[in-house]
């Protein structure tokens, strides 16, 4: 597998490359992983049971030259391979080009996870095309990416999670976990908590977890409208930081996923016809979610489901069965199955 990041790296594809990992390798499976180097002080190779991690040179990923060159130069490390899955675009067309032309015995699959930007430039939509038919098959993480990009999709996935036992806690405020971006609502996040205390008399405190470009913006924002803000930055385990949350405004699938798994209702804005197109795969899949349009409509949704505890209990159990089904298991099996005549061998 190649993924421009891996585990310790924080975020929904590198922990989606990691769970699936972890489960192909208890399966007797060796798997290799070729990754960057996020960080300068990363080990350029380990170790981890059926697993081996290998790491390019910190910062070559950010110079495509450089890393075609490395794997030309290291090439005979991707011999004997039965498959070679790639997470993304960029990692594929950037990194694995080289070999692809090279080499047409190996079969290549493709995950295609997230948009790159809001709205999706042209080009970007050209680059999943070219991508996906330079693959054998692909697996798309939410019904939104044929729609928006035009790519064949052959399994579509919501995403995965941990059903986790938690103990029980008493729950106040709503959490965001996610990047710190406008695609993701962010800004419209904090505004509806601010209706929600200006117009319905709640004043709930709100915890965000991730980084990005408007934590400054978001910060000044809270202060400016009254709201008890605190910002964590990237955690290594969000659902026990939801566990004390009531409501999760949602950011991307495996933070929707978390939460719902410890029944927290989840609310989403679309403000743009891409991420409605995003949150409404959720639904596609029978998801139990809340999509509004302004920050308006978040804020009475909030309102509607704290004043009604049988609204809320209902809302927490549809979640909390839906989440179950969404086990990284079952992602692990649409990658065998993808891989089919494959897939046993004892290398991957």
């Amino acid at each position: 597998m190649i993924s421009a990041k891996y585990h310790p790296a924080i975020g929904g594809v590198e922990k989606h490359v990691s769970q699936v990992a972890t489960i192909l390798s208890g399966k007797r499976i060796r798997l290799t992983i070729l990754t960057s180097s996020h960080t300068p002080d990363l080990p350029r190779q380990e170790q981890e049971r059926n697993v081996r991690v290998i790491r390019l040179p910190y910062g070559w990923d950010r110079n495509p030259p450089l890393v075609y060159l490395w794997m030309i130069a290291n090439r005979r490390r991707f011999r004997g391979f039965r498959v070679i899955h790639i997470h993304d675009t960029l990692p594929l067309l950037l990194w694995y080009l080289p070999l692809l032309v090279m080499d047409f015995a190996t079969p290549v699959y493709a995950t295609f996870h997230g948009f790159e930007r809001d709205p999706v430039p042209v080009i970007f939509k050209l680059l999943r095309k070219i991508a996906r038919r330079l693959v054998s098959g692909s697996i798309c993480i939410g019904h939104f990416i044929p729609e928006t990009y035009g790519v064949d999709c052959d399994v579509i996935l919501t995403g995965a999670t941990d059903c986790v036992d938690l103990v029980e806690q008493p729950r106040n405020g709503a959490v965001f976990v996610g990047r710190l971006e406008q695609d993701t609502g962010l800004l419209g996040y904090i505004e509806a908590i601010a209706i929600l205390k200006k117009k319905h008399g709640i004043e709930m405190p709100l915890t965000l977890c991730g980084k990005g470009s408007l934590r400054r913006e978001a910060s000044d924002l809270a202060k400016s409208r009254g709201i008890a803000m605190e910002q964590m930055g990237l955690v290594s385990n969000p659902q026990a930081v939801m566990n004390s949350n009531q409501i999760c405004l949602a950011a991307g699938y495996l933070s929707i996923l978390e939460a719902m798994s410890l029944g927290l209702p989840v609310i989403g804005i679309a403000g743009s016809p891409l991420k409605a197109a995003y949150l409404k795969g959720v639904l596609k899949d029978n998801g139990s979610i809340s999509i509004q349009t302004t920050p308006e409509g978040v804020a009475r949704e909030i309102a509607r489901i704290i004043n009604d505890p049988h609204l809320a209990a209902r809302i927490s159990e549809r979640g909390k069965q839906f989440a179950s089904k969404m086990s990284w298991d079952r992602m692990t099996r649409a990658y065998l199955d993808l891989w089919t005549g494959v897939s046993r061998a004892s290398e991957v």
